[in-house]
């Protein structure tokens, strides 16, 4: 089957933090430590933005074991932004129904650079479980609504003046 290309297209993921380390614990085991990983929870954050010229930026981060008493197997914490624009002719409602593609390629990109970069450490390359995108979606939809309550709408004018092609 021939993959027919998307009115989303991506123009560049970048990383712009990582911390990443390896604590080793001696009472575990490697294999006993990989097993306490893949229970540990997955915390991702997302924020999309748009600038006058209509790209689209996904700031996406990922924490895994990413506190201070982290004191076994890996501790990380990464945050990347993710560009794209859209195809020329694409409405709104396309637009809109294209954002959940973008913030899900954002968070693979994040979860490949993770795996890339633990392949050097000594447990071996690390990738998180698979995200339910859609309590995702609803768990930030919630957030929003909070902040907003708090704070009022948010103003996008800096962010389309500071991002201005």
């Amino acid at each position: 089957m021939i993959a027919v290309e998307s009115k989303l297209k991506l123009i560049s993921s970048d990383i712009f933090q990582s911390d990443i380390s390896y604590k080793p614990k001696s009472d575990l085991s490697q294999r006993e430590t990989i097993i306490k990983m893949r229970d540990l929870p997955v915390d991702i954050d997302f924020d999309i933005k748009t600038n006058k010229d209509g790209s689209l930026f996904v700031f996406s981060n990922v924490q895994i074991n990413a506190h201070n008493d982290a004191d076994f197997g890996y501790s990380i914490f990464v945050a990347g932004i993710t560009v794209f624009t859209f195809a020329e002719g694409t409405d709104e409602d396309e637009k809109k129904s294209l954002i959940g593609s973008a913030v899900n390629i954002s968070i693979t990109n994040l979860r490949n650079y993770i795996s890339n970069a633990t392949s050097y450490y000594p447990l071996g390359s690390f990738s998180f479980h698979s995200i339910d995108m859609k309590a995702l979606f609803e768990a930030k939809a919630g957030e929003k609504k909070e902040q907003q309550k708090k704070n009022g709408p948010v103003d996008q004018e800096f962010f389309d003046d500071e991002y201005k092609n």
